[in-house]
Formats: C-alpha cells, structure tokens, sequence
C-alpha cells in the first residue's frame, strides 16, 4: 500500500536531524527500561552525541538543498529556508549548552538520567520541526509534542513540592493555551478555507474585505497562544512560579530555545501568513510588547529570589523581541534574530551560574548567597557580570548592539513611542541586576572561605566549561557582532 500524500524518501531523509534526535529519545527510553538502564555518564554522553550528530546532519541537509527557492517537504507542510535553519541551529547549540548544565543537575535525579535527556532530545526534535511548519495544523502538533515534554520536564523533581508545583501550573494553563490556539487555527480555516501559511496571506485580507468577524477573531485566539508560549504580557502568570519550580537546567531551555522557538513561528505566522493585514495586527503587537517590557522589569525589581528575577527578566525580554516583529520590516526580524542569538547564551550562561551555587536539588535562589562571590570564586563572578550586563544592554556585549538594532527598527517603522519604552525599561532593568553586582563585588563573603567548594560549585567541569563558552559567544557578540549579521541577513533571502 503506498503512503499518502507527497511522503517520499527524500523528504524523510532531509529531516534527518530531527528523525534522529527522536530515535534517540526513543532509545534512551527503551534503555532505562532495561535492567538497571544508563548510568548518568552515560545518558550525557548519548544525549551530547545525538546533538553533535544532528547538528553535523543539519549543516550537510544545508549544503545540499538549494537556499532559493527552498526546499517544500511532505506537500509543502515543512520548508528548509534559511529562516527555518537559523534558528534550528540556535536551538540545537542552546541545547548542547543546557546537557552540559544538565550533567551537574541531573545528580539528584540519577535512576531518571535516560527518561530527562530521553524527554529532552524528543522536545528538541519537536521544535526543529516548529520553526519549519508552513502549515497551522503541522505547527500545532509540533508545538504540544514540545509543550507535553516540557511538563513533565518541569515536574522531574518528583519529591520536591515546588516542582510538582510548577508541573502542575505549566501543564493546566499550558493546556488552556494549546486548546485557544486549536480554536483560533479552526476558526481561521473556517473563514479562509485553508491551513496554509500561503493561503491564509491571500485569503485574509480578503476576509476582512468581505466584512468577516471569525477571521480576526482565529487571528487573535492564534496570538494568544503563541504569546503564551514566549511568556508575554499578559499571558506570563505561568512563568514565575514555574522557572522557580522546575530544575535549573529546565528553567533554562523554557527560557532560550522553546521560548525563541515559540518566538519564530510567531514571527513567520505574522510576517508571512498575515502579512497583508499588518495594520491590524501591529497595534496588538504593540501593546503586548509595552505591556511586557514594563510588567517584566517592574515585577523584577521587588525579587530577591534570582530564578524568579530572571523569570521577569524573561517576560520583559519577550517584550524587547517582538519590537523586531512590530516593525514588520527586514530590518526588524533580523534585529530580533541577532538579539535572540545573544539573549540565549546570556540567559543560558546566567542561570548555569546559579545552578553551580546550589543546595540539594535547587540552586541557590537569594541574591545573598552570592555576598562575597567575586572572592570566593572570581571567574564564576565575572562570568555572571558579563551576563548582567548584557541583559541591560551595557556595551560590549551582543545584548547592546541587539537593543540598538531593535530600536533603531522600530523607529525606522515609525514606533518610536514603543522604542522610548524600551529604552527606559532597559534603564529600570540596571537598578534589579546591578543589585546582583553588588552582592557579589561590594559585600562580604557570607560564609567560611571554602563554603562554597565543600557545597560543589566550582568541580563541575561541564557547567563550567558552559559558562565560559557563553560568556565568550556573549562578548564576541558586542565585539564582532558583523558575522552573525551576515548570517542572519543570509537567512532571511528566502523570505523577500
């Protein structure tokens, strides 16, 4: 019996990055299913290697498929675009980043080391396939084979309330968001008569000129879904209590790939399916980026929890991201593109830091337990540092030239007011990280000269060896930000 459709093992074979980080899931489950299973080692290693290998198979899928015009795959329901392949590539390196934080973190869950990275690899392999959807329906099953794996990712701390917690809460409202954003595409398809992120760039502004109301009404329930995910306001109350509960290493892949994941699509869905209808979507846009930037900063000043500063850092950062999109320009998305490179490795790189200051299962949460941390481990303080100071937006780091692109973009559009936001909630943002600073520069050590050592938070060679790469990619970044912009710029031919 022949397959249905346009399935052709050619097609099969260009997903091979993400068949084979799905196979090793798979495998990784089967294994821990088998006698005692994979020891911790073990399971790092395979999970490091299946991405090693998925990222060498993405870069020869590259060199041979032609980059205009893209390759369509399965009927056309997936594209390898240069958009599609940045940002499958920043996901996999974010990945790699989070295994090497995870080889630490995972001690406390050992006997479960093949179902986390199992979990893990098949999450990755999900939204590979996100990022490439040219099709609503592909897109959603993408995006909840990811969101199921993030649940019980975040839950993975079985004994510990707060990660139950924080399973429980991610799962019932993420739950809520998947079934607005299933209402949202039916009702599009209902007035549009098509899934198709090309057909529904030629059939919406005909809708709205027919005088439709379900078509705006899909588009709406469609963004709300989609700003729950990169945890925008108003659709953030999930993140704080859930980056506090979940397992450091968790906390941060929600906070880089599945939220800049979530973020692409977004801007493919905008940009590209409703294109036509920017006038009436950009006001929206607009307003959740203001209301993000201004309730993420504000909402950080008051914690002294540092996971939950950053939770609120995360919502104000989403803010900062969509300005690229607002300006509905290429100048615009590719800001946004050069500014979620650099936000990955600085978020990846800070919350690293905080795992390596931990207690038990969860990572050291107050601002002062880093008192004193510049001398009791210098390079772990400069590292964090650097990754302060580029979440403000402080030269010479990528987090500099990122804002700088983004709002000189939405100036250039004509957002200026929005542009003026961002600048001043940047400014707020100096006050609740430089806090940090000076815990760790101006006050004293809180505790015996080796505390910290005995606790294990300088041993660990692959979180180190993490954070040294991130705070490296961080200041290349406001350094020599000229390479990634010619790739970024690269990537976006397809789409003009």
């Amino acid at each position: 019996m022949p397959f249905p459709g346009s399935l052709s093992p050619r097609d099969v074979a260009l997903i091979g990055p993400e068949l084979l980080l799905a196979v090793a899931g798979l495998l990784l489950l089967v294994a821990g299913a088998i006698g005692k299973g994979l020891q911790r080692r073990e399971a790092t290693a395979v999970a490091g290697a299946s991405l090693g290998l998925a990222t060498a198979v993405l870069l020869v899928v590259r060199s041979v498929v032609p980059a205009n015009p893209p390759a369509r795959l399965f009927g056309g329901s997936l594209v390898l675009d240069g958009y599609a392949f940045y940002w499958q590539l920043l996901a996999l390196v974010s990945v790699a980043l989070v295994v090497l934080l995870s080889s630490r973190e995972i001690e406390a869950i050992a006997s479960r080391a093949s179902e986390y990275y199992a979990l893990l690899l098949i999450a990755t392999s999900a939204l590979m396939l996100m990022v490439a959807a040219l099709d609503l329906l592909t897109l959603w099953i993408a995006l909840e084979t990811m969101a199921l794996s993030s649940y019980i990712l975040a839950g993975i701390f079985t004994r510990e309330r707060r990660s139950n917690e924080a399973a429980i809460k991610y799962f019932v409202l993420g739950a809520l968001s998947s079934a607005i954003l299933l209402y949202g595409i039916s009702l599009l398809y209902g007035a549009t008569g098509t899934l198709e992120l090309e057909g529904l760039a030629q059939a919406m502004p005909a809708a709205l000129e027919k005088g439709s109301r379900i078509a705006p009404l899909g588009g709406l329930l469609v963004l709300a879904g989609l700003f729950f995910k990169i945890a925008a306001a108003p659709f953030h109350f999930w993140v704080p209590d859930v980056y506090v509960g979940a397992p450091t290493p968790i906390t941060a892949f929600l906070a880089s790939a599945s939220k800049l994941a979530s973020f692409a699509v977004l801007g493919r869905i905008l940009l590209h399916a409703f294109g036509g209808v920017r006038i009436e979507w950009q006001p929206v846009v607009a307003g959740v980026a203001v209301a993000s930037m201004i309730w993420g900063n504000v909402g950080a000043l008051t914690q002294s929890n540092v996971k939950r500063l950053l939770a609120y850092s995360s919502i104000a950062h989403a803010g900062y991201l969509l300005i690229g999109v607002l300006a509905a320009s290429e100048t615009g998305l590719w800001a946004a593109m050069f500014y979620a490179a650099a936000y990955a490795f600085m978020t990846i790189g800070a919350f690293s830091v905080v795992a390596l200051l931990s207690r038990g299962e969860y990572a050291a949460e107050s601002c002062s337990d880093y008192s004193g941390l510049s001398r009791r481990s210098p390079f772990l303080a400069a590292a964090m540092l650097i990754f302060l100071i580029g979440l403000t937006g402080i030269p010479p780091t990528g987090g500099f030239f990122g804002k700088v692109f983004l709002f000189a973009a939405a100036v250039e559009a004509g957002w200026t007011w929005v542009a003026v936001v961002g600048v001043l909630t940047s400014a707020l943002s100096l006050y609740f990280y430089f806090r940090i600073v000076v815990f760790m520069y101006f006050s004293p050590v809180a505790e015996p000269a080796g505390a910290v050592e005995r606790r294990g938070a300088l041993p660990s060679r692959a979180v180190s060896a993490a954070i040294g790469l991130c705070a490296a990619l961080t200041l290349a970044l406001g350094i020599f930000p000229g390479p990634l912009i010619d790739l970024v710029k690269q990537s976006l031919l397809a789409l003009r």
